[in-house]
Parts: C-alpha cells; sequence; structure tokens
C-alpha cells in the first residue's frame, strides 16, 4: 500500500509530497514499515542532487509520522547503490571551494539523517553496492545482503577518496584495516567476504532479500518505540565517548523513559504475562 504521512504531526510549513518524489518509490509493505526504494535503476540507482533531496525530504516526513516504526532502504533493479552521479560529480568541479564544500556537507548530512532518525533503518543490499552506495548503507542500522550483491570503494580510480562516511563510520565497524584494504586498494568484494569483514550483518538468497528486512522489521517493531529510538541514539554516541560519558548517556536517557506510558504498560503487560499493547508515549 502507499505511505501517506500523517499530516497532523508535520510541523506546518513542510509542504513535500511524496507524489513529488522523482527518484524513490515508498510505500508501507506492512502496518509500521517503511519501504523507500532508491529509483534510478538506468543508473545503478547513482546519487544526484534530487535524490538526495528526494532522501533527506522524505525522512524529515517519516521522523514525525509515528505510525513509521521501521525504514527499509533497499534500490530498485540489479544494484543497491552505485554511488555519486560521475556525471554531476564531473560538473562540481567547476565549484569555488568553500561552495564544493558546502556541497559535500549536504551529501554527508543526508546520511547523518538516516543515522538520527529516531526508528531503525535497514538496508536491503540487493546487488552492486558502490561508493556512495556503501557509505549509504553504513549510515543504516542494520544491512541485510543478497547473496549477489557485491560492495566496492572505487574513488581512487577517479583520483579521489571516500568522503561520505567511509573512513570516519565504516571503520567502526569493520576496523581500520579492512577500511584501508577497500578504500586504498578499490577492489570488489562478494556478500560472503563483505560478512566476514562485518560490514553486512546477514547474506541471504536473492529471493529472501525482502521477506528477510520485514521479518527483522517485524522483531523491532516488538519493543516500544520510544526505548527503541532511544537506544538507538544511546549506542551510536556511545562509539564516540568515554566509557563515564557513555554511562551518564545511559542514566539520562533511562531517566527520560522510565516515566513513559509505554514504560507502564509494558511492565503491566509482564505482571499479566500478556504481549504489550505500545502506542509510543
Amino acid at each position: 500500500m502507499d505511505w501517506k504521512p500523517d499530516r497532523a504531526s508535520i510541523p506546518e510549513g513542510f509542504v513535500i509530497q511524496p507524489e513529488e518524489l522523482t527518484t524513490l518509490t515508498v510505500s508501507m509493505p506492512v502496518e509500521g514499515v517503511a519501504r523507500i526504494v532508491l529509483n534510478r535503476p538506468d543508473k545503478l540507482n547513482a546519487f544526484n542532487g534530487a535524490m538526495l533531496k528526494d532522501l533527506r525530504s522524505v525522512l524529515w516526513l517519516m521522523n514525525f509520522d509515528p505510525a513509521v516504526r521501521v525504514i527499509v532502504l533497499t534500490g530498485a533493479g540489479r544494484g543497491f547503490s552505485s554511488g555519486r552521479d560521475i556525471p554531476e560529480l564531473r560538473a562540481e568541479r567547476g565549484m569555488p571551494l568553500p561552495q564544493y564544500r558546502a556541497w559535500m556537507r549536504a551529501n554527508q548530512e543526508t546520511f547523518d539523517d538516516i543515522e538520527a532518525i529516531e526508528k531503525p533503518v535497514i538496508a536491503a543490499i540487493n546487488g552492486v553496492c558502490a561508493g556512495g552506495g556503501v557509505e549509504l548503507a553504513t549510515s543504516c542500522d542494520f544491512r541485510i545482503a543478497s547473496s549477489g550483491a557485491t560492495f566496492l570503494l572505487p574513488e581512487i580510480f577517479i583520483g579521489v577518496m571516500p568522503a561520505s562516511g567511509a573512513c570516519s563510520r565504516l571503520i567502526q565497524l569493520i576496523g581500520i584495516e579492512n577500511v584501508k584494504d577497500l578504500v586504498m586498494t578499490g577492489r570488489t568484494i562478494d556478500a560472503e567476504e563483505a560478512r566476514g569483514m562485518r560490514l553486512v550483518g546477514r547474506v541471504v538468497a536473492p529471493d529472501e532479500l525482502d521477506d528477510a528486512a520485514l521479518s527483522l522489521a517485524g522483531q523491532l517493531m516488538r519493543g516500544a518505540p520510544q526505548a527503541v529510538g532511544m537506544a538507538k541514539h544511546v549506542i551510536n554516541m556511545c562509539q564516540n565517548v568515554d566509557t563515564d560519558t557513555g554511562r551518564m548517556l545511559e542514566r539520562l536517557a533511562q531517566s527520560s523513559l522510565v516515566g513513559t506510558a509505554d514504560s507502564t504498560e509494558g511492565i503491566r503487560a509482564f505482571l499479566d504475562k500478556r504481549r504489550p499493547e505500545f502506542g509510543g508515549r
């Protein structure tokens, strides 16, 4: 079914409409799960300015839509994403350096939006995942790959390097030597090697990918929405702070959750030996 955002919950003045999207398709295959499909299959779903704008707009709307509990991100056709659109990348060469850095920051912030949204995001990697596509997948909370998926960071072959999270975010997932291997050689790895590096969590047959993503989404929706979102925040932040600061973040987050209606419902359900009915409050 189509995804229709809850307009009553969206701040006044934010007017993007899902039907205005030109590079994405968005649906809700099951209640609570929004499926975003990168939809430039003739370009292997390469990012251009329009796709980055569409993706940020949709994520912004989903921030405010309580009907969206989990987001699944995938690609149309035979690829997840081949990264930046090369003709557009070529055109950027003429920008003054301050403007170019601002444009790069906008790229990075798109992926930061995925990392920051208080809802789990699952990357269902269905084929070629290259360059910025790897960085996009890395910004998601979970990565499930088709057994036919391939991964590469080929930027060195056009005289640049990955600059939207491969060096800063990917290093936390797979370690410095593996990052140097992928970035400095530009070699292609298959899904099984990616799993061995911990770049992806699961590898499934191509015809099982959608079901695997929805199954994981179902598990994630069993928890209280605020607790799941806060846990995502705290875990992400604890990667970058010392242990004492991390424990303080845990205490602060827990104190904001303990008085919620969902926390009360969870305790009652446990005592009543029934499944809790969470309302997100």
